[in-house]
């Protein structure tokens, strides 16, 4: 979902000016196409968001053990999926724009830039590592609150020393 976040949001965005734009100066159906171009976009971008997700902690999770235990190998299947499944924003782009090539090449040339974050996070998304507790929702527990850096005298802060 935060793959598909950062479109949608620029997507979204854009097209919510240009609808508000026809609708002050243009037609009203030209205002209605620009908010169903927008809809179609950002619903797209957190489509394939989801799908790509989904696809690429999928493929992480089938792959073989000696591939995932590998934090190189790991991250070029994560790049690679995940770049594969971003080109789906491609297909997006270009039924919200009606083809426009600035955009359609604008969103291929971001297609690196999803691959490498999915590498680079490639052993949070498999669950090998808990770095990026973003990623999963959790905090890293402070040392007081984990026991660590208490000595065996101290006890816990209930006062219970099992």
């Amino acid at each position: 979902m935060r793959i598909g976040l950062v479109p949608a949001v620029i997507f979204g965005s854009v097209w919510l000016v240009a609808a508000a734009m026809w609708l002050s100066t243009g037609t009203h159906q030209g205002g209605l196409a620009g908010l169903m171009r927008g809809i179609t976009a950002v619903g797209g971008s957190m489509g394939v968001g989801v799908l790509l997700g989904a696809v690429t902690g999928g493929a992480l999770t089938l792959s073989p053990e000696w591939l995932a235990a590998r934090a190189p190998l790991r991250g070029l299947l994560a790049g690679a999926v995940a770049s594969t499944m971003f080109l789906g924003e491609t297909a997006v782009v270009a039924v919200a724009t009606d083809g426009g090539y600035g955009p359609m090449l604008l969103t291929l040339l971001s297609t690196p830039v999803a691959g490498g974050v999915a590498a680079a996070h490639s052993g949070d998304i498999l669950g090998r590592t808990q770095c990026h507790p973003w990623l999963w929702g959790t905090q890293h527990p402070r040392p007081d609150e984990a026991g660590v850096g208490r000595s065996y005298e101290q006890g816990s802060a209930s006062g219970d020393d099992r």
